[in-house]
């Protein structure tokens, strides 16, 4: 990956860390790292939509306008609520033993995700190869959504397999791929790294979001497994 894409995303899930405390719930702090990761990939897709749509065209300005507007809400969480975050801080260095659960079910699942993304597309002397079956029929979509944006100015967004309408499929989520390609990324790298950066995040916010409900790491962790392998 780009040293440029890298920093961008790691930016990204700075600000949602931020952001996390405009909410006023009262998360720990893996929480608020995990939880940021996912926000964070989502604000900068609305706040880099907008110049984008302005200009109708995805290009290092927007994406850089947009990341630093998200930068500026996120920080601006933190600060206003410093105190909340001297005190979250302390809490999880104090707590730190009990955290280990979240840290092997991460290690584990990203062990996975990353032999899974790692041959998600691979390019051969003979083209473009998809190293699974849902990689070559669900991402064959999300590559034409990403490069519309990237490369085909597709605004107002409109289905580029059925120009003339709109866009009604989720698209967010390939418009931020679609900011890493003025970063450096071709379009394939870009579907990857976004991909690899919200499934890196999922098992922790899974797992967290099943400590809340269970009130109880161990049987968090089992839940995580059951639902990652189909078996809940």
């Amino acid at each position: 990956m780009e040293l440029g894409a890298l920093l961008y995303l790691l930016a990204a899930a700075a600000a949602g860390f931020g952001i996390t405390y405009w909410s006023g719930v009262g998360f720990t702090l893996e929480e608020r790292v995990v939880f940021g990761v996912v926000l964070g990939g989502a604000a900068v897709s609305v706040a880099t939509f907008v110049p984008a749509l302005v200009a109708r065209d995805v290009t290092l300005v927007t994406a850089l306008l947009g990341l630093a507007a998200t930068l500026a809400l996120g920080a601006a969480g933190a600060v206003l609520a410093r105190s909340r975050v001297t005190a979250d801080w302390m809490d999880a260095r104090r707590g730190w033993r009990s955290r280990w659960p979240l840290l092997a079910v991460q290690l584990v699942c990203g062990a996975w995700t990353v032999h899974l993304l790692h041959q998600a597309y691979v390019y051969t002397p003979n083209g473009l190869y998809a190293g699974y079956v849902n990689i070559w029929g669900d991402w064959a979509a999300h590559l034409s959504f990403a490069g519309s944006f990237a490369y085909g100015h597709n605004f107002p967004p409109e289905f580029p397999i059925d120009p003339g309408h709109h866009l009604g499929y989720p698209f967010m989520v390939d418009f931020l791929a679609a900011d890493l390609v003025p970063l450096g990324l071709s379009l394939t790298e870009a579907l990857t790294a976004t991909s690899a950066v919200l499934g890196l995040a999922f098992p922790g916010v899974l797992y967290l979001a099943a400590v809340r409900f269970l009130g109880e790491r161990a049987g968090a962790a089992i839940a995580v497994f059951l639902f990652v392998l189909s078996g809940g």
